[in-house]
């Protein structure tokens, strides 16, 4: 179990990474391309690129975030229940939060095959938008595998 504990731990941080440094690029290139617009010089597509880096910042902070138990979560009527009742509730939401990131993966999947198969890219830089689905497919994966660490977690103590 520490093996999994340790691995999953490991994604997370990676992923939380990648997120970081791809929100510093955006910034950069945000910040680079409002200056050159004051010189009559904008980069050409940025609208689009911090679009697609956007996602890819959303999708890969989510693991990391959820290990830390960062998200914003109302307990006020749960905190109030018996231990019990609290520890049932907890692990139906997280069955529930595995199913919805199982489709969410499945559906980013499917789309992005889709959109592989059709050679769809982006309309400025034509740039091919498949690999954000599936780097969101990949974050949720690695979403679920927190929650599942996070039930082990629980069902040891």
């Amino acid at each position: 179990m520490s093996f999994f504990r340790k691995t999953v731990g490991w994604m997370s941080q990676a992923f939380g990474t990648i997120a970081g440094w791809t929100l510093v690029g955006m910034m950069l290139l945000t910040t680079a391309d409002v200056i050159l617009r004051a010189f009559r010089h904008p980069i050409l597509g940025t609208y689009e690129i911090v679009g697609l880096l956007g996602a890819i910042v959303i999708a890969f902070a989510m693991p990391q975030t959820t290990l830390q138990e960062g998200h914003v979560s109302v307990e006020i009527l749960v905190s109030r229940l018996p231990g019990t009742a609290q520890r049932v509730i907890h692990m139906i939401t997280r069955g529930l939060t595995i199913v919805l990131f199982g489709f969410i993966a499945w559906e980013c999947f499917q789309y992005g095959k889709d959109l592989e198969g059709a050679g769809e890219v982006s309309m400025t830089l034509c740039l091919p938008t498949y690999p954000v689905l599936y780097g969101i497919a990949l974050a949720a994966i690695v979403v679920i595998l927190v929650v599942m660490r996070s039930l082990f977690t629980s069902s040891d103590q």
